[in-house]
């Protein structure tokens, strides 16, 4: 008996141990993976943005490596075969028409849609509702919110009947700046987006006729600005090869982290992420203290969701494909 009793002790230990090094292995391939890295000659500033680089282990950026095949919407639009158009009826639906867009993916890749992205052309301008993964040879409808609420027909009067009634739209924009994609990913109400697009366009000197974001681009003295931040920062974290994501800072304020599972996926992404954190940031009054330890709270928050058993707050999301999350980002 005591034999017996020895060596299902050993058995539990056995066991015990097994279990202690699964959590282990996942602890480390999660929140623990990530660090935060605030050293002043790590970060990168300009006047009062500052970006935060966010560092992943080589364990967990080899366990996501499979990521790396996936295109950006950036470049899906770029890709014979893969078109965003004006929402085409599928079946017994009654959305309002600017509500969806239909995705024709007829290409070999995958493509990464981001609640956030902003596109351009069709009936208006379009902003995500949600992360979507769009599958090689795949049709689909994808919800999104209008950026352009003084337009409702298509881009290119001079267009033909077939193109305007095809409707598809003719480039991708940019992420929307952090308060816009608060609006769509928090409140889901197109008042509320259309409000958030009114305000940054304001700030920045860029109200159109359309009342669209893409406004931004108009040409003016703070457009100006905009791209001086953008020379000084788009290239803030070259030749790393472990910068996952940042968290962006303005002045006291956080403005968002953004943390995707592999350094490609956010090398790829970077630039258009920027884009709406300077149009956020140029338009303010100039404050050179930043709020590091906020930015610090910001990360802890976010990174919290790669633990596999986490979920989503209002202060942070996740999006996950395929048994591994893509991208956490939040406030």
């Amino acid at each position: 008996m005591p034999k017996k009793l020895f060596l299902l002790a050993v058995l539990v230990t056995i066991l015990g141990a097994s279990c202690q090094s699964d959590q282990n292995k996942a602890s480390v391939t999660g929140v623990q993976a990530l660090q935060l890295i605030t050293a002043e000659e790590s970060v990168a500033t300009f006047e009062n943005l500052r970006l935060y680089p966010v560092t992943a282990d080589p364990s967990l950026i080899s366990e996501h490596k499979d990521l790396n095949r996936m295109k950006t919407l950036a470049e899906g639009m770029n890709t014979p075969g893969f078109r965003l158009l004006e929402r085409k009826q599928f079946g017994r639906e009654d959305e309002a028409w600017h509500h969806g867009l239909t995705v024709q993916n007829k290409s070999q890749d995958t493509i990464l849609m981001l609640a956030g992205d902003v596109v351009k052309g069709g009936n208006q301008d379009r902003v995500l509702a949600h992360h979507e993964v769009i599958l090689p040879m795949t049709v689909r409808n994808v919800e999104v919110f209008c950026v352009e609420a003084g337009r409702s027909t298509y881009y290119d009067p001079n267009a033909s009947k077939a193109e305007k009634e095809i409707a598809a739209f003719k480039g991708y924009y940019n992420v929307a700046s952090p308060s816009v994609r608060r609006a769509v990913q928090q409140t889901q109400d197109q008042q509320k987006v259309w409000e958030a697009v009114a305000a940054v366009t304001k700030d920045n000197n860029a109200t159109s006729q359309t009342q669209a974001y893409t406004a931004l681009d108009t040409e003016t003295e703070e457009k100006k600005r905009r791209d001086i931040y953008y020379q000084h920062l788009q290239d803030a974290f070259k030749g790393r090869t472990d910068v996952v994501g940042m968290v962006a800072v303005c002045g006291d304020q956080v403005l968002g982290v953004d943390i995707f599972g592999t350094p490609e996926l956010f090398r790829k992404q970077m630039g258009s992420l920027l884009h709406g954190y300077i149009a956020e940031s140029a338009s303010k009054g100039q404050n050179n203290v930043f709020a590091t330890e906020k930015a610090r709270e910001s990360f802890e928050r976010v990174a919290r969701l790669a633990g596999p058993a986490s979920k989503a707050s209002e202060t942070g999301s996740k999006f996950s494909w395929g048994g591994h999350w893509v991208h956490l980002y939040g406030q």
